[in-house]
Formats: C-alpha cells, structure tokens, sequence
C-alpha cells in the first residue's frame, strides 16, 4: 500500500484550498466558469474570422488576416464568457436563499476538488510521458498515495498512450509504403 509523501501534501493541500474556493463560489459558478471558457473557445474558433472582419469593417481596420481571427476569436470568448458569468450569478442569486443554497454551496465543494483534481491529472499524465520529467518526478512519486490516482485518471481522459501506438502504426505503414 502507498504512504503519503511531500508530493501528497502538496497536491492535496491546492485540491482542498480550490475545493474550498467551491464552497465559496457555488456550484452554479464553478460549472458556469468553466462552461463559458469552453463554450467561448468553440464558439470564438467557429466564428471568429466573421466577427474579425466585423470589427476589421465597423470598428477598426486590420491589415493582417491573422490578426483579424485573433481579435474576433478574443472578443467571442470574452463576450461569451462573460455572458454566462452573469447569468450565473443571477441565477446564484434566486438559489442563495432557498434550500438549493447549501446544496450549492457543498456541489462547489466537490465540484472545485474534483476540476483541480482532473486538471493537475491530465498535466502530470501528459508529463510523465517526457522521460526527463519523468525521471525527475519519480523521486518525489514513489511513495505517493495520489499520485497513482492521478496517473490513472489522467491515462483515463487523454489517452496519450494510444496516441503514441497509432503514431509508430502511422509511421511503419508510411515507411513499408515507400518501401514497396
């Protein structure tokens, strides 16, 4: 069985601090933050060179066609993002004092835990792959109690090692092709 170490300490201390923030935030802010990020990004690449050249016309002129995307994409995202901020707090607001205040507030807990949780999983299961990093990690991880957890949280949501097989596949067709 695995015994906590340094690393646990750490990891576990910036997942309760951020839990905790939950707590404070709500549930309903919490999920809204992180739905405004994501649905801006998908909205802001869909639609960024239209509200570019928008802006480019009507507001002010850009020269560069990168550019343009660039300050489209931006102004969708923040809108966006923005947008949904707002109706989450309004939304928190008639929740706060009803019974779904508390439910709120201990769904945030859980909810800020587990993003912080999968977010730091999916970042050292993407470095573990470096075998510099790796290496480096493994003295700090072996008598981790987290640390397996993560690695299979992590292997779990991005499938890096799958990745890597269908890459060597892709690259010995591409080889065997040229070579017939």
């Amino acid at each position: 069985m695995a015994d906590f170490s340094y690393f646990d300490l750490i990891i576990g201390a910036l997942v309760i601090l951020l839990a905790i923030r939950g707590i404070i935030n709500g549930f309903i802010r919490e999920i809204s933050g992180l739905l405004g990020i994501v649905v801006g990004v998908y909205v802001g690449s869909s639609y960024s060179k239209e509200v570019g050249q928008w802006i480019s016309s009507n507001v002010y002129t850009f020269e560069n066609p990168s550019a343009i995307s660039l300050i489209g994409f931006l102004v969708l995202l923040v809108l966006i993002w923005v947008g949904v901020l707002i109706l989450s707090k309004i939304l928190q607001k008639l929740v706060k004092n009803t019974h779904f205040g508390v439910l709120n507030r201990i769904l945030g807990f859980c909810f800020g835990g587990l993003k912080i949780f999968i977010v730091l999983a999916i970042i050292f299961y993407a470095l573990s792959s470096i075998t510099l990093v790796k290496v480096f990690m493994d003295q700090y991880t072996h008598n981790s109690f987290l640390y397996p957890a993560m690695m299979s949280t992590g292997s779990v949501i991005i499938k890096l090692h799958d990745l890597q097989e269908t890459e060597s596949l892709d690259s010995s067709t591409t080889t065997n092709g040229l070579n017939e």
